[in-house]
């Protein structure tokens, strides 16, 4: 009974990690109220979809950085997308702290955290998910360490080279 028990949890286990590993579409509002799918991001090439809200600290640690990822391979497709995860309260300040930073990459709303869950997201963000434009999910990253930068710089130019 207790290899059984065992076997079940592994399964489930296995099940909860593969999710994270599966392309989930969505179209969210951003800042201007235009909607913002997924798909028509994927169409210039890779996106790097990182969740955050303004309570975050590592958040925003982590959005300075991808600003410059953002700036130096928006050319070649990539995309980088900042989906936040404010609560209702604490929506208003989204806006202003974005325009506060000069932020140029897109930014849109996950109220609701359907796209989070979607992805598998655990309350552990930041939360980053790379895609690449066929689709496929190439790197899950949760939270995030000064240097971490250098690791998800490397993924982009990879897919970007392909």
């Amino acid at each position: 009974m207790k290899k059984l028990q065992a076997g079940i949890f592994l399964i489930m286990l296995f099940c909860a990690s593969v999710k994270a590993q599966t392309y989930y579409e969505f179209t969210a509002t951003d800042l201007e109220g235009n909607e913002v799918s997924l798909t028509s991001l994927l169409q210039k090439g890779p996106v790097l979809i990182g969740f955050w809200a303004t309570w975050c600290s590592p958040c925003k640690e982590e959005m300075k950085e991808m600003q410059k990822i953002y700036d130096k391979y928006k050319a070649q497709g990539f995309t980088y997308i900042a989906l936040n995860q404010d609560n209702q309260k604490s929506l208003s300040k989204v806006k202003p702290f974005i325009e506060s930073h000069n932020y140029t990459f897109p930014v849109a709303f996950d109220t609701d955290k359907k796209i989070y869950e979607g992805y598998s997201g655990r309350d552990d963000i930041p939360y980053s998910i790379l895609i690449d434009k066929n689709k496929n999910v190439v790197a899950v990253h949760k939270g995030y360490l000064s240097g971490d930068e250098k690791k998800i710089e490397a993924e982009i130019k990879e897919l970007l080279g392909k």
